[in-house]
């Protein structure tokens, strides 16, 4: 016990100096962010205009707001989402934020393995959309696929160090895999960068 105590101690110093830049966001993604917030607050109560915000966030690494709006949207809606967008991808297949919007569709009606297969289409137009890769992760750890996951987020946490939520996610396929220590490891890093995050962030819709 003692030495899981200095441990601890130990990694709450290293992450209370070790200081990084959290990862930048597009100014064009910030303006998505703004004016989808603006149509939202027009009406509250549209599941458009709540999906639509709620990608927003998603894709800029927003995920506990976008996934807080997503749960206020009844699942039949995913059909909707789904023609829809398959619709836009027939008329414009380079748009990854169609590819990107689909993939949520696919995922709330249950079909996970063809959600998968659009992040995957959107890393194909966006190979920087490092969001894609965490929600990847994210389904494969649903599916059991856990090693599979962790080898994901360690991808995605190559190309961009400071994503929180991906953090978090490979802490939690750590946790499944009873590999505590790292799983304390990726939380302490998880609260260092929420902290930062949330004073980069006030202020935003």
């Amino acid at each position: 016990m003692k030495k899981w105590i200095l441990v601890l101690i130990c990694l709450c110093a290293m992450s209370s100096v070790t200081s990084a830049k959290i990862f930048k966001i597009s100014e064009e993604l910030k303006q998505d962010v703004r004016s989808d917030y603006e149509i939202f607050k027009g009406d509250e109560s549209s599941n458009e205009s709540k999906f639509n915000l709620a990608m927003s966030y998603a894709y800029t690494g927003q995920i506990k707001k976008g996934w807080d709006l997503l749960k206020t949207i009844d699942r039949s809606y995913s059909r909707v989402v789904i023609d829809r967008y398959n619709q836009k991808i027939k008329e414009n297949p380079d748009a990854w934020k169609y590819h990107f919007k689909v993939a949520f569709g696919y995922f709330f009606a249950k079909e996970k393995k063809t959600a998968i297969g659009e992040f995957y289409k959107v890393l194909e137009i966006k190979p920087d959309m490092v969001w894609a890769y965490g929600f990847i992760a994210l389904i494969q750890g649903e599916m059991g696929e856990v090693d599979e996951a962790i080898r994901i987020c360690k991808k995605a946490l190559k190309m961009e160090p400071q994503a929180t939520a991906i953090h978090f996610l490979l802490a939690e396929g750590y946790r499944k895999k009873g590999k505590y220590f790292r799983f304390l490891k990726e939380m302490l890093v998880v609260g260092r960068l929420q902290t930062e995050e949330s004073i980069r962030r006030r202020g935003e819709p």
